[in-house]
């Protein structure tokens, strides 16, 4: 009887470390903390002051800008040509 209780007690035993060494708890915790700093980022961001108003003139030269892109040739324009072109047999078919 007393060889298997001379065999427990030589068995090495797991080092308890404090819970702050172990990794995979700071890897738990390092998800919700992050979070946490972001929304303080994005708080502090808010709380700085109210957005500034847009002045009535940009709203005006956006209208221009919208009516010049309307009228613009579309950027894909070409390559469907080219693609067209190849598919037809050079037949160049107009929009009615």
């Amino acid at each position: 009887m007393s060889q298997f209780s001379n065999l427990s007690s030589q068995r090495p035993r797991a080092q308890e470390r404090p819970w702050w060494k172990e990794p995979y708890v700071w890897m738990v915790i390092s998800g919700p903390l992050s979070a946490v700093i972001a929304c303080g980022v994005t708080a502090v961001y808010i709380l700085q002051g109210p957005d500034a108003v847009v002045p009535e003139e940009h709203y005006r030269e956006g209208l221009v800008m919208s009516r010049e892109v309307k009228t613009a040739m579309p950027p894909m324009q070409p390559a469907d040509m080219g693609r067209n072109h190849s598919a037809t047999g050079g037949k160049i078919y107009e929009k009615p």
